[in-house]
């Protein structure tokens, strides 16, 4: 009987914070990541909650969703007139982001009274942001820019 009853239950704790804790990205985080990172973060920060949720099939779906997305956005692209506000789109993609976000994966209030779960930080959700525009640039642009010739990675 070494133990002495006195002392505090062993925890994993770090300065207040669980240490194995799952993190996620709130519906706000999600909804954000997917204004500044495009079709891509909406992506990359949906797949990346349901993984962390271990929903590998929800992952799948939500990658072959995305793509779709993608083709369809280049798709209405093109045949769209110039004058068409292409902020409408962004404002589809992000309430699709925010709604999926809601509905089946984690809400705030869940996540902030989780000893099992702890948020990214905001830092987090800017720079992948950020790298997900630079990707969604990619993917979107890069199509039209080889079509009309200007950029062709074979001739430099």
């Amino acid at each position: 009987m070494n133990e002495n009853p006195y002392t505090p239950p062993a925890a994993n704790v770090h300065d207040g914070l669980y240490v194995n804790a799952i993190k996620l990205y709130s519906p706000a985080q999600t909804a954000w990541g997917a204004f500044l990172g495009g079709p891509v973060g909406l992506i990359s920060f949906l797949g990346e909650n349901f993984s962390a949720l271990g929903n590998k099939s929800a992952v799948s779906k939500t990658i072959g969703y995305g793509v779709l997305l993608i083709i369809g956005l280049l798709a209405l692209l093109l045949i769209l007139p110039e004058w068409f506000p292409s902020t409408v789109f962004s404002v589809i993609y992000i309430l699709i982001t925010w709604s999926i976000s809601e509905n089946y994966q984690k809400r705030k209030q869940e996540i902030a009274e989780s000893p099992e779960y702890d948020f990214h930080s905001n830092w987090r959700v800017l720079g992948l942001g950020l790298l997900c525009m630079v990707g969604s640039a990619i993917v979107l642009v890069g199509p039209f820019l080889l079509l009309d010739g200007i950029w062709s990675p074979w001739n430099p």
